[in-house]
């Protein structure tokens, strides 16, 4: 093309000569002209980054900014001395009617790219149809223009069904996007953002969804990318564990269990009638100050479940016992379902292991209406007493709050 071309007189006056380094147009310029390389080569930059080089001869540069009256997207400058023929924009309609080989060279160019184009956006496809997350592309209008197949799953619509659709639709809520959108502007990036969506099969559903500003070349908004993930799953179980915190702890029911084995004198517990002496009073008192005391240390790390905290105070508190001098010999600390929480034995200082996750669940705690305490008759079973030894053990409930 380019020896027809010249041999031609006519395109003596478009040949223009360029010395090395001379720029022939600049980024962002309003210019429009065509060139033909005749020799020589160019230099291509990207803002100050070199992103290519043109040295075949007969090549064309400069026809996108004539084709779309547009900006120059590049700068292209001598690489060094470069001799081009340069046909000003208000006479390339002349020029191509001199020269139609000219014409069929910007087709021929323009189908090689359009044929590129099209390779890289199928293989971009087949790319994010590999991809665990969905991927959702928009214009600038918020018009869909990539939708992957993890997204057809997860949003429940097909490409055909989504294809240039507002992205709005696929939203519960879409105020809640819009707000995200502007946040995308303002940031240019938002990390997993929950918003919820209504899926055609499967219902309500949360997507965590992290977006990304699309710009072009001069930071121009162009639209958002977005990945996204079903994270209904993990939603689900927040939503459980937040409704067992709120009603499980604040209705807990805290019941000290004390004095693990035999009590001196189970008479004094017995509901036969009978004069209560001193040593009966001492011995209530005594059980009522170390209830208040355990209640005062015990309640907040029980009802955060903080075991070792429970288990740590309760062996402060029987090491600094007298053990000829205390009426009993370990303490039990019971959940709301009678299931055993953490114990702990005077003699050892240390857990009753064996004992931790037992159930109390058959036994009846009730011991009339205004009774402060319990009193139970238990028979536990060892290697020196197979068959069971009797033990007595003293029950408190506690409330807080005005919870039990």
């Amino acid at each position: 093309m380019l020896e027809e071309v010249i041999k031609n007189v006519k395109v003596n006056r478009y040949i223009t000569p360029f010395e090395e380094g001379k720029a022939i147009f600049l980024e962002n310029d309003d210019s429009q002209d065509l060139f033909i390389l005749v020799s020589g080569q160019l230099n291509v930059f990207k803002g100050n980054t070199k992103i290519a080089e043109i040295t075949e001869k007969g090549s064309l540069f400069g026809e996108m900014s004539f084709l779309l009256k547009a900006k120059r997207t590049a700068t292209i400058k001598a690489g060094e001395n470069v001799t081009a023929i340069r046909i000003p924009k208000d006479e390339i309609t002349a020029f191509l009617h001199d020269f139609p080989e000219v014409a069929g060279e910007i087709s021929k160019l323009l189908a090689k790219r359009l044929d590129e184009t099209s390779r890289i956006l199928y293989g971009l496809k087949e790319f994010c149809d590999q991809l665990p997350d969905a991927v959702i592309a928009t214009d600038k209008e918020g018009k869909i223009i990539t939708w992957n197949a993890a997204a057809e799953e997860v949003y429940g619509r097909s490409w055909d069904q989504m294809c240039n659709k507002s992205v709005e639709e696929i939203y519960e809520k879409p105020q809640v996007y819009k707000k995200l959108l502007e946040e995308v502007k303002k940031k240019h990036s938002v990390r997993e953002k929950i918003l919820s969506i209504r899926h055609p099969k499967n219902g309500v559903r949360f997507i965590s969804t992290s977006s990304t500003l699309l710009h072009d070349d001069h930071d121009n908004f162009q639209g958002i990318l977005s990945l996204g993930r079903d994270i209904t799953s993990v939603k689900t179980l927040e939503k459980k564990y937040r409704q067992t915190r709120y009603w499980l702890f604040p209705s807990l029911i805290l019941i000290f269990l004390l004095a693990l084995g035999v009590f001196w004198g189970h008479s004094h517990f017995s509901k036969r009638p009978r004069i209560m002496d001193v040593n009966h009073l001492g011995l209530k008192n005594r059980l009522n100050k170390d209830y208040l005391l355990l209640k005062s240390m015990l309640v907040n790390p029980f009802e955060s479940g903080d075991r070792s905290k429970t288990s740590r105070l309760m062996k402060d508190f029987l090491n600094i016992q007298k053990p000829d001098k205390v009426p009993y010999n370990g303490l039990v600390l019971l959940d709301k379902n009678k299931t055993v929480f953490d114990a702990c034995s005077i003699s050892t200082g240390t857990n009753i292991s064996p004992t931790i996750k037992g159930s109390y669940k058959g036994i009846d705690f009730e011991d009339g209406k205004n009774a402060t305490h319990s009193v139970l008759t238990l028979y536990r079973a060892d290697k020196d007493h197979p068959m069971g030894q009797k033990s007595i053990e003293i029950a408190f409930e506690v409330n807080k709050n005005n919870r039990r």
